[in-house]
């Protein structure tokens, strides 16, 4: 009988810095790192690795599409994620910081 697993893509923020590498972690709904999924975007894609890692780095600033796939493997088959994430230049990350200490005062 066939099964079909979920993957989970997680960022540890929806922002990065333009420059900077973040880490991504591909995991199924049961907590299980998965190996060899490929996280991708427009312009290139990664492989995670056993720990179910992997780390891109953004050059362009704007709205990101990472997808999570990975082929099915004998019985088990994978649902993709997807997960959008901001990448902005250093001064849009101060001000967003300034704003964000500004309203907690």
């Amino acid at each position: 009988m066939r099964t079909t697993r979920s993957l989970v893509l997680e960022v540890d923020s929806d922002e990065v810095l333009l420059g900077e590498p973040v880490t991504i972690r591909v995991r199924d709904r049961l907590q299980n790192p998965i190996e060899g999924a490929t996280v991708s975007t427009r312009q290139k894609g990664v492989r995670t690795d056993k720990t179910g890692r992997c780390q891109l780095t953004f050059h362009a600033p704007g709205l990101w599409s990472l997808t999570a796939t990975k082929p099915g493997e004998g019985e088990i088959s994978y649902r993709p994620a997807t997960v959008l994430l901001r990448a902005v230049t250093r001064p849009a990350m101060a001000r967003r910081i300034r704003r964000i200490a500004a309203c907690s005062q």
